[in-house]
C-alpha cells in the first residue's frame, strides 16, 4: 500500500506542484530518513521506471517529434544543461522524472535561480528547498545566483550561507532581491564581510541590504551594480567606487539617504537614480551629483519631494529626464510650479552640453508651464532629441519651446504614451484646467519661427501609442506640417511599426494621413515619409 501511495504521489501533474516555492519531493537531502524509507519503497518495486512511469510520459511527449524520436536526449549534456540553465530552478529539478539520465542532470546547470512569489506563507519552505537545492548541486562554476524572497532577520544565517555557496562557486552575475516591510536599515540584510572581497563577480544587484564595509573592498571584476531600497552611507559608496576599478554601470533605486553623490571613477560610463521617495523614516533631502567622468546620466521614477541637481558632467554625452515630483497636500500651486520651474530649468542648464537628451511627460510640462510665464529657456546643444508625451494639448507648448531651444537637432524623436496616473497628468490638470489654448493655432502662428529653427533637423521618428496619435490628429498634422515647411535638410520621417495595428479602420485613416502628409509644403526637395504600412515619397 505505501508503494501505491508513493507511486501515486509521484504521478500527480506538475501543475499541482506550488509556483511559489520547490517541490520537496523533488530536491532531497540524500542523508535525510524520508528519501531512505522512499528508496526502500523504490527497492520493494524493483522498478524506477514503474514509479515515475505517468509522469514520464507527460514530459517526454513534449520532446518528441512527429515519428516519435525523442531528439531532445539525443543532445548531449552539456547543451541540455544550457538549455537548462534559463529555465528557473525548481522548474530545471522537475525534468529529474524524464528519465534516470536526467535525475542528477540538474545538479550541474551554471545557473541557479531561487524566487518565491509566495512572501510570508512560503518562506521557510522555501528556505528548506534552497538548503536541499544547494546540498545536491555540484557545479564547480556558477554563471549566475538569483535569490528573491521576503526576508527578515531569522534567516540572517541561511542567507549568508547561500551567499557563501555562490561566491564559493566564483559566480559571475550574483543577485539578492529581497523584500521586506522595513525601509530600516536595522532590519536590513548585513552584507557578510568576506562578500566585499569577492574578485569573481562581474555583475552584483541587491535590494534591502545593508551595505557598510568594515575594511577595504575588492570587487576587482565588477562592471554592473544594482543597489535598490537601501539607506545607503555616502562613506559606504564611496568605498565600492575605490575598490571597484572595472565598474562601468552603476544604478541606484530608492536609495533615499543618499544626498552627495560623488564619482571619481575613472571607469563608470553610466549613472542611473531610480526613484528616490521620501519615506517617513528619513528627512526630505536634496540629492546633488557630482560625476564629472560619466558619459550617460538616467534621472527617472517618482522623486516625491526630493529635489535633485547637478552640480558637474562635464563629460556627459547621453542625458534622460523622465522623473516626476509631489505638490504636497499643503503645498500652493503657484510656489510649487515655480519650484518645479527651476528645478527643470537647472537641470537642463547642466546638460545643455550632451548630443542626446530624453525629456519625459513631466518635465515636459513644467516646461510648458514655463513657456505660458515666458521664462527663459536654457540653449541645449543636443542632435538627437526624444520627447515622451502622451498628447495633451498643453504638452506641444513644451514640445516647441524645447525645439526652439535646439538648433542643432538633427534627429527628433515623439515617444507617445498612454496617460498614466504619473504627476504630470495631476501637474496638468491642477495648472491648465482653467486657461484656454488652442495648439492647432500655436503651431500655426509666428511666436516659434525663428531664423535658425530646425536647419540641422534630418530625421524625424514618430513611435509609441497609435490610438493617443489620431486622438489628437488634428494638432499633429499641424506638427508635421511645421516641420516639413521649416526643417531644410529634412530626409525621412518614420512612423514606428509599433503604432500600425491590426485595426483595419485605423490603418485606413493612417493611410489617408499620409496621403494628406505628401501635399504639404516642405522646405527640403526630398522627404521619405515612411512606415510598415505605407511608404510615401513626397516630390
Amino acid at each position: 500500500m505505501e508503494a501505491e501511495a508513493e507511486a501515486e504521489r509521484s504521478s500527480t501533474s506538475s501543475e499541482d506542484i506550488s509556483v511559489s516555492s520547490y517541490d520537496s519531493s523533488l530536491v532531497k537531502n540524500p542523508n535525510s530518513e524520508e528519501e531512505q524509507r522512499e528508496e526502500e519503497e523504490q527497492s520493494d518495486c524493483n522498478d524506477y521506471e514503474d514509479v515515475h512511469q505517468a509522469k514520464r510520459r507527460k514530459y517526454v511527449a513534449v520532446f518528441r517529434d512527429s515519428d516519435d524520436e525523442d531528439r531532445i536526449s539525443d543532445l548531449s549534456d552539456s547543451i541540455i544543461l544550457s538549455i537548462l540553465a534559463f529555465l528557473p530552478t525548481k522548474d530545471a529539478i522537475k525534468t529529474g522524472v524524464l528519465s534516470k539520465r536526467w535525475v542528477q542532470l540538474w545538479t550541474s546547470i551554471p545557473s541557479l535561480s531561487f524566487s518565491d512569489a509566495g512572501y510570508f506563507k512560503n518562506a521557510k519552505v522555501f528556505a528548506s528547498n534552497v538548503d536541499s537545492a544547494l546540498l545536491l548541486h555540484s557545479a564547480p562554476k556558477l554563471s549566475n545566483f538569483l535569490l528573491e524572497f521576503w526576508y527578515n532577520s531569522q534567516f540572517k544565517t541561511r542567507v549568508d550561507d547561500w551567499v557563501r555557496f555562490a561566491t564559493a562557486a566564483k559566480v559571475d552575475q550574483l543577485s539578492l532581491k529581497l523584500s521586506s516591510n522595513h525601509y530600516k536599515n536595522s532590519e536590513a540584510y548585513v552584507l557578510p564581510e568576506d562578500l566585499y572581497a569577492n574578485e569573481f563577480v562581474s555583475e552584483f544587484e541587491f535590494c534591502f541590504c545593508k551595505i557598510f564595509p568594515t575594511g577595504v573592498v575588492n570587487w576587482s571584476s565588477l562592471k554592473r551594480l544594482c543597489i535598490g531600497y537601501t539607506a545607503l552611507p555616502e562613506e559606504a559608496i564611496a568605498k565600492v567606487l575605490m575598490g571597484s576599478p572595472k565598474l562601468e554601470y552603476l544604478e541606484l533605486c530608492n536609495c533615499c539617504q543618499v544626498k552627495l553623490l560623488g564619482i571619481v571613477s575613472d571607469s563608470l560610463r553610466k549613472l542611473v537614480i531610480k526613484d528616490h521617495l521620501r519615506h517617513s523614516y528619513f528627512p526630505a533631502v536634496e540629492l546633488e551629483i557630482v560625476a564629472p567622468k560619466i558619459e550617460s546620466l538616467e534621472i527617472l521614477g517618482n522623486f516625491d519631494r526630493n529635489k535633485c541637481r547637478i552640480k558637474d558632467v562635464s563629460a556627459l554625452v547621453e542625458a534622460k529626464l523622465d522623473f516626476h515630483m509631489s505638490m504636497g497636500c499643503r503645498c500652493k500651486k503657484e510656489d510649487a510650479c515655480k519650484e518645479y520651474q527651476d528645478i527643470v530649468r537647472g537641470l537642463l542648464e547642466s546638460v545643455h552640453h550632451v548630443k542626446e537628451l530624453t525629456v519625459g511627460p513631466w518635465c515636459l510640462m513644467v516646461l510648458s508651464i514655463m513657456s505660458v510665464k515666458h521664462r527663459p529657456f536654457p540653449s541645449l546643444k543636443c542632435k538627437r532629441l526624444t520627447v515622451k508625451t502622451s498628447m495633451k494639448k498643453w504638452d506641444f507648448l513644451g514640445i516647441a519651446s524645447l525645439l526652439q531651444s535646439s538648433p542643432y537637432v538633427e534627429t527628433l524623436v515623439m515617444d507617445i504614451k498612454s496617460p498614466d496616473n504619473s504627476g504630470s497628468e495631476f501637474l496638468g490638470r491642477r495648472y491648465f484646467h482653467t486657461r484656454k489654448f488652442n495648439e492647432v493655432s500655436h503651431w500655426k502662428s509666428k511666436k516659434i519661427r525663428f531664423k535658425s529653427l530646425l536647419q540641422y533637423l534630418k530625421t524625424v521618428k514618430i513611435c509609441g501609442c497609435v490610438e493617443r496619435l489620431f486622438h489628437r490628429k488634428e494638432v499633429f498634422i499641424s506638427v508635421v506640417q511645421f516641420l516639413l515647411k521649416n526643417a531644410k535638410v529634412l530626409e525621412k520621417m518614420v512612423i514606428s511599426e509599433a503604432l500600425v495595428t491590426q485595426n483595419q479602420h485605423m490603418v485606413h485613416e493612417f493611410r489617408q494621413l499620409a496621403q494628406k502628409l505628401i501635399s504639404f509644403p516642405k522646405s527640403s526637395p526630398q522627404v521619405m515619409v515612411m512606415s510598415c504600412s505605407h511608404i510615401s515619397k513626397i516630390i
